[in-house]
């Protein structure tokens, strides 16, 4: 069995009242949230009640749920929440063969981690089998990650091997990186790498702002036409977007220590950094038009900023990155400050450990000022690594 963690020294962030007291409030809407749910799995929450949408199969991200589950078991000690994060592992399993980019997130935050957690052989080859699965979906012309033909977006029109979102230098590599160390499969990195050379050349603008989706042509994997679903416009930068591909490239300078990964990353945390108020908390897109003439009416995204918290605090508890990028330091203190200021105050009546104004689809006017369960769950993901001083692999 793999070690879970890497074993590191104090961060730079130093743990602290405040920083305890938001984990607790966060471990403790995971266990009222359990215990609420019953078998389905919370989706998104309404920030005027606090009830969640639940779902019967945990849509995309729940592996994220799994996750949630996991560290909130260790947090609290209740048994009963490990023993749901394996239930759930095992329910998630009718989707291995689902050709979604999404499989990636699914399994490595439910299988891959819960194998390092027990050492369960049964779960280690769940997840490898996962990984060989999403490898094979690349495009032979360019290497690139599709979102591909299921995909678990509420609308019909993506399903396809020829349409690549910004987002899979993250979802669509997270098991890339923990099949390698299980496997040393140089298919693993070298796929990874054509992915992310792809996706640089493609969907970062000269700015440091990035492009929503791609349609390529197959044969030659040149690109045909640009578009968004959830951004404001075609040639516009939606936020969340962003977040996975800072996150994204901050995780494969992690991994394979190339210092291009880690210059892409700071070119679009740069652009984030220039579109932002010093709490770092982004606009739903950085270039809705309403920014300019309403600003206070345009949504922000916590779930975005959570996403790149998430990145910035496995750096900070690594000692040898840390000090490598000591420029992304106060960025994590400004954007987890920032982060804090919207888990709702205590009201009664209402749960605790609510991370409000997570938007999920402006366009369509969709749970746009919502508790988001990813959202949730990277902010959890990150307070735990700083408490733990370590990160999973």
């Amino acid at each position: 069995m793999t070690s879970t963690f890497r074993n590191t020294s104090p961060t730079f962030l130093p743990w602290n009242a405040t920083l305890q007291k938001a984990l607790d409030r966060l471990s403790l809407r995971v266990q009222t949230t359990h215990d609420a749910a019953g078998a389905e799995w919370p989706y998104h929450a309404d920030p005027a009640t606090g009830k969640w949408e639940l779902t019967h199969d945990g849509d995309w991200c729940g592996g994220h749920w799994v996750e949630c589950l996991r560290i909130a078991a260790e947090l609290s000690g209740r048994e009963d929440l490990q023993r749901e994060a394996l239930v759930r592992t095992d329910r998630l399993r009718p989707y291995l063969e689902r050709d979604d980019q999404f499989r990636g997130h699914r399994f490595y935050y439910s299988a891959a981690r819960q194998y390092d957690l027990t050492g369960d052989h049964r779960l280690r080859t769940l997840a490898l089998a996962a990984a060989y699965a999403m490898r094979s979906m690349a495009m032979s012309s360019n290497g690139a990650m599709p979102i591909g033909t299921q995909v678990q977006v509420k609308s019909t029109t993506l399903a396809s091997r020829s349409i690549v979102a910004v987002d899979n230098v993250h979802p669509n590599l997270c098991l890339d990186w923990w099949a390698f160390r299980q496997t040393g499969d140089e298919a693993f990195h070298s796929g990874a790498r054509a992915h992310l050379e792809t996706t640089y050349r493609d969907f970062v603008r000269p700015d440091g702002s990035t492009v929503e989706f791609i349609e390529y042509d197959p044969a030659s994997g040149l690109p045909q036409r640009e578009f968004t679903l959830l951004g404001a416009h075609d040639q516009s930068c939606w936020s969340r977007g962003q977040a996975w591909a800072i996150a994204g490239y901050l995780r494969a300078w992690e991994e394979l220590r190339d210092e291009r990964y880690l210059t892409v990353a700071r070119q679009l945390l740069g652009y984030w950094q220039r579109h932002c108020a010093d709490d770092l908390i982004p606009p739903w897109d950085f270039m809705d038009p309403a920014l300019q003439t309403n600003p206070g009416a345009v949504p922000v995204d916590t779930s975005a900023a959570a996403i790149v918290v998430e990145q910035l605090a496995r750096i900070a508890v690594h000692d040898e990155l840390r000090a490598q990028a000591p420029d992304l330091m106060p960025v994590l203190t400004a954007m987890m400050n920032g982060l804090i200021g919207h888990i709702a105050a205590f009201e009664v009546g209402l749960p605790e450990g609510r991370l409000l104004d997570g938007c999920f689809n402006q366009p369509r006017k969709f749970a746009n000022h919502d508790e988001l369960l990813w959202g949730s769950a990277y902010l959890l993901f990150a307070l735990f690594y700083l408490k733990k001083r370590a990160a999973p692999l």
